[in-house]
């Protein structure tokens, strides 16, 4: 079996020691176009827990330099809204409005409806 570090394109461990991960899956993607968001990164979670793979993880720091007076003051954080344990970053809740309720009435309905007509 063949090392998986060394398949690895010098971009995405350079990538890697950068502490850019986002990148780093990208770089892997374009590399090896059969794997998937999921699977690249499990690559490289599965490379970095064994140990063969170091990811620096600094936080990063501004490289926007403002000459003059004013110190640069960091942007605020944004409060994170609460979150269903089931639903994923960035997806919508699901249902209450009713509107999936009313579009199953609405079907079947229009199914009666449907069977009278052609029963006669």
């Amino acid at each position: 079996m063949t090392d998986p570090v060394q398949g690895l394109p010098p971009q995405v461990t350079a990538a890697l020691e950068r502490g850019n991960l986002i990148q780093a899956i990208k770089l892997l993607r374009e590399q090896r176009p059969q794997l998937g968001l999921a699977e690249a990164k499990a690559l490289i979670d599965a490379l970095q827990k064994q140990g063969q793979v170091k990811v620096n993880v600094k936080t990063p720091v501004s490289t926007n330099v403002h000459h003059g007076s004013k110190p640069h003051t960091p942007p605020q954080a944004m409060p994170t809204p609460s979150m269903n344990p089931h639903e994923t970053p960035g997806e919508m809740p699901r249902g209450g409005n009713g509107a999936t309720f009313v579009a199953i009435i609405i079907g079947i309905v229009i199914v009666l409806v449907a069977a009278n007509y052609f029963s006669r």
